[in-house]
């Protein structure tokens, strides 16, 4: 596959071109070695559809300052590409392509709903189109769990079980470890457990709802939790080190964990001995249950603008971009980490043909982007963007509640009222 885009981009060095029509494509993968691939995609799509494409990076925190700049210059771009909240945000002012993107959704036919649900703008249709995505659940030794013959840590009753099974800190081993810091990690970890059990920080109205029974129900499950983790105020750094070296039986991580726990030299960057053996003796719950069902994840999208006048040079391209080896070839910058959001894609061998994912084989794999189904976050709900969450996150609101949960020991209530207090703060 990497042969033949460096065929085509030498013959295109050759001959030259002219194109019939440019799109301008923003894109917030800004490192030099990820934008060489997608010029490099560019440029096979100019080959193939005689369309040139203007790739514009972006950084992603700069994405929304950028926009209506951009809108008042006429410069706006056709298609763009970013993570779900920027998306919402344009899609919710009228900015996004909603009609094309539902096309291309619709077209594919095998992306998944829980990703697609995500970008939804309502009666089925959607802003942008969900491109690729990671996820986080329990990382667990599946090894452990099955000499003591217990279940995958999928229910709270089953995580907190073996949490105590598991936990032997005279020998150096926890049932977890949990994280504990005032930081956006906490609040990660925190979302599954509150979602899984159908709590949520603000409702529909904007009301702030961290006193309600749920939410209390959540912290206190997530103090128990601490009783069976490492102690300290431990940091993400913690957990991954920590489940690397055979500390930890569980972990809460996202997919970027993949190559450290099936590449020697990236895993020996973290601990001194590689452990073979680990990718095969590792699990992982691909969503949480209590009285709800959840996930948690990151979905980047692609997104045609509606103000483009090149509706079908921008379909095309989108559509370049998420089929076979183009996708694939995009997906690689980043195994683990980036994962398809279309079936066929995760079911090709193609796809697996990568150093990291080979590790992991068809069934783990498929196994790990599944969690795809069924992601669900707080700032998004019943197909209404909550754009007062971004505040609560940004105050570190969850991550400090649980901080203090634990540094003073609070009970959960306590917890919950300090949290409620705070936010609403934020908004007098």
């Amino acid at each position: 596959m990497k042969k033949g885009i460096v065929l085509t981009l030498m013959i295109l060095l050759i001959t030259g071109l002219t194109f019939s029509t440019t799109i301008t494509f923003w894109t917030t993968e800004v490192e030099s070695n990820r934008l060489e691939r997608i010029k490099a995609l560019a440029i096979l799509f100019e080959s193939v559809y005689d369309i040139k494409v203007e790739v514009v990076p972006v950084e992603e925190n700069d994405l929304l300052k950028r926009i209506p700049i951009a809108k008042g210059s006429g410069t706006l771009p056709d298609v763009v590409e970013g993570g779900i909240e920027p998306m919402l945000l344009m899609g919710s002012e009228d900015l996004l392509h909603e009609e094309l993107a539902t096309e291309i959704i619709n077209e594919f036919g095998d992306v998944y709903t829980g990703a697609s649900r995500l970008l939804s703008a309502g009666e089925d249709t959607y802003y942008a189109v969900p491109f690729h995505a990671w996820v986080q659940g329990i990382w667990y030794r599946k090894d452990w769990f099955d000499d003591k013959g217990l279940s995958a840590p999928i229910s709270w009753d089953e995580i907190l079980n073996a949490a105590k099974e598991l936990h032997d800190p005279d020998n150096g081993v926890y049932g977890l470890v949990l994280p504990k810091q005032a930081d956006a990690y906490s609040e990660q970890a925190f979302t599954e457990i509150a979602l899984a059990n159908g709590a949520r920080p603000i409702d529909l109205e904007g009301n702030i709802t961290f006193d309600t029974p749920e939410m209390i129900e959540a912290f206190k499950f997530y103090k128990e939790l601490g009783k069976y983790s490492k102690p300290g105020f431990t940091t993400v750094l913690d957990a991954l080190n920590g489940y690397l070296t055979g500390e930890a039986a569980m972990i809460f991580y996202s997919t970027y964990i993949m190559d450290d726990i099936a590449v020697e030299e990236v895993q020996k960057g973290r601990i001194n001995e590689y452990n073979p053996e680990l990718v095969k003796n590792t699990g992982f719950a691909n969503y949480m249950e209590n009285t709800d069902r959840s996930s948690y994840g990151q979905v980047v999208a692609l997104a045609v603008l509606e103000n483009t006048d090149k509706e079908e040079a921008a379909k095309k391209f989108v559509k370049f971009l998420m089929t076979g080896n183009n996708y694939i070839y995009w997906l690689h910058m980043a195994p683990g980490g980036m994962n398809p959001t279309r079936r066929s894609i995760a079911e090709n061998p193609d796809f697996l043909d990568n150093y990291v994912l080979e590790r992991y084989g068809t069934e783990k794999i498929m196994e790990i982007i599944s969690a795809l189904e069924n992601i669900v976050r707080f700032d998004f709900y019943k197909g209404h963007v909550l754009e007062e969450m971004s505040k609560i996150s940004g105050a570190f609101i969850i991550g400090k509640a649980i901080n203090n949960m634990f540094a003073n020991d609070w009970t959960p209530e306590e917890t919950a009222k300090w949290a409620q207090k705070e936010a609403e703060k934020l908004f007098d």
